[in-house]
This record gives C-alpha cells, structure tokens and sequence, in this order.
C-alpha cells in the first residue's frame, strides 16, 4: 500500500486484516465488537476491546501515520481511501453507462483498465479471517462481471479469436457461468466452429443438471436453438467486421493467472502506446518476460500489429538482425516500410545487448512511428529510451502468488511464515513460484525455515533450486537436463525425440511444470519453456 505515495509495509497478518477491514468500511467508524467478530469470529473474546486497542497500535506503528487510525464512536476509523477501490468503482460506472450506448469500444478499454486494479485473487493473503472470505467472494465476482462485459464488447468489435482464448480460460474456472459459457459458444461459432460451440453449451447443459440440478436458463436455451439453425443474427454484419482485421500475432497464452503487477502492467502499456523504445529492466527471476507478454497481449487485443522476438536461443550476437528481420528477409537490409506504428518486442536481449541497441537505434531512426519494448537485466544506454524497472513484488501480491502457486492442502498454511518464505527470496517471482512448487513434498513450515537461513535472496533463490532438483527422482532429472537444451521452448514430440525414453517424458513434465521449472503456454498446441533463469542453473550444475 502506499500513503501520499510513499510505499508502506504492513507485514503482519492481523494488522494488515485491520487495515483493510476499516478501509472498506468507506472512512466510516466501525465498531469494537463488528471488528472483534470479523477479525476473531463469533467467539468468546476475553476483553476484546483491550486486543483491538493494541491491534490498533501495531498498526499505528506500521504506517508510521498515527491519525490516519482514529478511535470513534467506540470504534475505529480509517481517514485513507482505498484508491484503488474508488477507481475500480468510478470505473465501472463509466463502464455500465458505455455498455447502454453500446461504446463497445469505450467498455473494452474501461474493462481493461478497472481489471488491472486487481492483484491475483482478492484478498488471498487473508482468507483465514473470519470477515474477509465473503469480501473476497464479492471482490471476485466484481472483477468476473468486468471480464464479461468486456469481452462481450470485444466480440461486439469483431475480436472473437482472442476473445475466445479468454474465454475458454475463464469457463473452466466459473464451469456454470452461463453468459460465460454462451459468449464462449458465440466466440466458437463467429471463428467457424459450430459443432464445438454446441459441445460447449452441451457440457454446460450436463453441468447444470448434474452440480444444481436445473435446467439452462431461457437465454442460453435460446442461443442453443440459434446456434443449431445457424441463424444469421449470430454474426456481426459486415459493417461491423474490420475492413483489414491484424494478423493474430500467434502470443502464447499462459496457463497460469498473472498475479500482482497491476500498476505496473498499466503503466507499461501507457508508455507502449508511443513511438520509441522502452527497456524493461531487472534481475534474473523479476517477472520482466511475463509482464513484457501480458502488455503485449493487452496491446494486441486492442487490434494493433505487434511481433515478438525471443532473443534468448541466440549464440551469437551477429544473428540478432536475421532473428529480427525474420525467416523470409533480408538481414543485411531490414525492411522497415512495413513496421508502421507496430509494436516491436525483443524478449531477453542479456547476452547480445550491445547488438540489440544498434539494431534499436537504426530501427527507430528509419521507423519513427515505430514502438519497440526490450527486456533486458541493463538499459540499451539510448537516447530518449525509457526503463521500467521491476521491483519485487509488494508483500500482498507475494502471498497471493505463492497461495496460488501451492499444493491445495498448504493453501491454509500460517500467513507469517508464507511471508517469510516470499521474504527469503526478496518476493522475486520465479523464487516464489519454485518454493511453492516445494509444496507437493515438503511441509510449508520446512521450507520457511530452511530459506530462512540463506544470507541473501540471491542465495534463497539458488536454495530453492537446489532444492527442487533433489526432490526430483532420477527420470526426472533426466528429462529436465535434456530439455534444458531447448532455448526456445519446446512440445511433448520434441522432448520425447531427445528423452532417454520417451515413456518417461510426459509425467516428468508434469513434475517439472508443477514444481515451476517449467511454464506451460498454449500457442498452437500446448508448449513447455523454461525460464532463462532455471536454464542457466540447470545447465552450470555438472550434477544434473
């Protein structure tokens, strides 16, 4: 959290449950025994208004603001907004009225913009008190009607392929949403795929009948209908069709939900919305690929043509203008006529930098109208270049990554010592990420202490690997060591081709993807990726 934009930690679990119960109350008091209930339960306190009173100190200590928390009224008032709430809110209220005027537009942008407010699940950190389970059901909710409505604006806008991989993903979280389900039916029908629309509405149908025991409602009975009499209605007139719709720029879709980074997602995909160069910086296991990608998928969405070039399979600096230019042009003489206003992304430009920024520079220099991100641990050093650097993630967003990430039944685990696992790690993702792959084998209070002594977060990150390979049963390891070979991402085929045996190959992935030494994305079929990181470290070990 931040007040008057200075960042603040509230690390301990109760006192940030405090804060952000009194923040949603709107700066209205709220009384000792409503707090004592929503923070404890319908217990029995022993003197309960003496355990808020230093609840409330603590606090007062961690924001360093002493009258921002007031005793009032027999209670307790927080005079800070929740700044992000308000904006989530005046958000969607220009949203719905947008929506009326059917600015389908104007709502997927709003849509956009008010969902990127959210930082993972809602209030994941504090699920175990007593008040926040129901906030969070409410906060969710809020956030999936913003996810509808804007994509049933993108489809309105004739983007049902990229709207449709969305959507997919959103179906299987939510399995009896039912304008959910529909609007994923529609997306599948306006890209040619009747039969596979009507699979969906049939699941859905089953669904209800088997978990509720009703039957669709009238609406979605009516899209089945229209759906098997290939109504004409269900397509957008050619009116409303781009005349030149862009090329599906083929971005992988990740498997995992993109947690934390709200802030800083929008505010790279303001400074992508201009001409220039901007470099996003970091150290190694930052997060800077992943959010280099949601940016882009969010400028893509937007029908902008946008290319991506993984830089990280190149050996040699010299190939970096061929890799750019692409397998049909010339290297020596790059064509820049045809980059217009694109978005340029050169992912892990590390080890060949120095060819990155004079290829950049030309490239700008012949293209002005031209946008192209990096991401890189150091600036290009180019004029007019804009770095963004990636900070660990604030504690919040730590413990929802690592809940997220966790085996179900470490889920409930102590916040405080979740904490000071993302801690260990110095809230790096990929750290966090690994350690919650530990999960499936060792106990949450374990890894807490072994992390724990590590002198610094580059050692916890290195401890988490270490780790995680010696959990790994020698198949595994076998699978991992080969597939490290892979810079640039690999499927199943390719990793059985190159396994020791092939048998052994699919439920190593799933281990490895499992305990996050592999992501997982699905771009023309499901492919696997290790991060540069774990690749470096899988490949220096002479033991793996």
């Amino acid at each position: 959290m931040r007040l008057d934009g200075v960042a603040v930690a509230v690390d301990r679990p109760l006192e940030r449950a405090l804060l952000v119960r009194l923040a949603l109350a709107g700066g209205l008091p709220v009384p000792d025994q409503r707090l004592a209930v929503d923070l404890w339960g319908d217990v029995d306190l022993a003197r309960p208004t003496e355990r808020l009173r230093v609840l409330a100190s603590r606090l007062r200590a961690a924001l360093g603001t002493p009258d921002v928390l007031t005793r009032a009224s027999n209670g307790y008032a927080l005079s800070a907004r929740m700044t992000d709430l308000v904006s989530a809110r005046s958000l969607t209220k220009a949203l719905y009225a947008a929506a009326r005027a059917g600015d389908h537009a104007t709502v997927s942008a709003l849509g956009r913009e008010a969902t990127a407010l959210w930082r993972g699940a809602s209030l994941a950190d504090l699920r175990t008190i007593p008040y926040a389970a129901t906030e969070a059901e409410q906060l969710d909710a809020w956030r999936l009607d913003l996810q509808v409505e804007r994509l049933d604006a993108e489809l309105a806008l004739g983007g049902a392929t990229e709207a449709g991989r969305e959507l997919e993903a959103l179906a299987a979280e939510h399995p009896v949403h039912e304008r959910l389900w529909c609007l994923l039916a529609l997306a599948l029908y306006r890209t040619g795929r009747q039969a596979d629309a009507l699979n969906r509405l049939a699941v859905l149908r089953s669904r209800l009948a088997d978990e509720l025991g009703v039957d669709p409602a009238a609406e979605t009975a009516a899209m089945e209908l229209r759906l098997l009499r290939q109504d004409p209605g269900l397509l957008l007139p050619e009116s409303a069709v781009p005349a030149a719709p862009p090329a599906d720029p083929g971005l992988p879709l990740p498997m995992t939900t993109f947690v934390g980074r709200g802030r800083e997602l929008a505010e790279l995909v303001r400074r992508l919305d201009l001409p220039g160069l901007v470099t996003l910086t970091g150290g190694p296991g930052s997060g800077k690929s992943r959010l280099a990608l949601e940016a882009t998928r969010v400028v893509a969405s937007a029908g902008r043509p946008v290319r991506v070039v993984q830089l990280a399979p190149l050996r040699h600096a010299d190939a970096v203008p061929a890799a750019v230019a692409g397998e049909n042009a010339d290297s020596n003489n790059l064509d820049v006529a045809g980059l217009g206003s694109e978005l340029l992304v050169l992912d892990n430009a590390d080890h060949v930098a120095g060819a990155v920024a004079q290829l950049v520079a030309e490239l700008l220099r012949r293209a002005p109208k031209l946008t192209v991100l990096v991401t890189s641990q150091q600036p290009l050093e180019l004029a007019a270049e804009q770095p963004q650097v990636m900070e660990p993630l604030d504690a919040i967003a730590a413990v929802q990554l690592f809940t997220e990430r966790c085996a179900a039944d470490a889920q409930g685990a102590d916040p405080e010592l979740v904490a000071t696992i993302c801690t260990a790690v110095d809230r790096l993702p990929l750290g966090i990420e690994l350690a919650a792959g530990l999960t499936r084998t060792v106990s949450v209070p374990h890894i807490a202490e072994r992390l724990a002594a590590a002198p610094t977060a580059v050692a916890g990150v290195t401890a988490v690997l270490d780790w995680s390979h010696e959990l790994l049963n020698d198949a595994d390891r076998a699978v991992l060591r080969r597939v490290a070979d892979f810079a640039d991402g690999f499927t199943l085929e390719a990793a059985e081709q190159v396994a020791v045996d092939p048998r052994d190959v699919a439920p190593a992935l799933t281990e490895l993807a499992d305990r996050g030494l592999l992501t997982v994305e699905a771009v023309g079929g499901r492919r696997f990726r290790m991060l540069e990181t774990v690749r470096n470290h899988v490949l220096a070990e002479p033991h793996v």
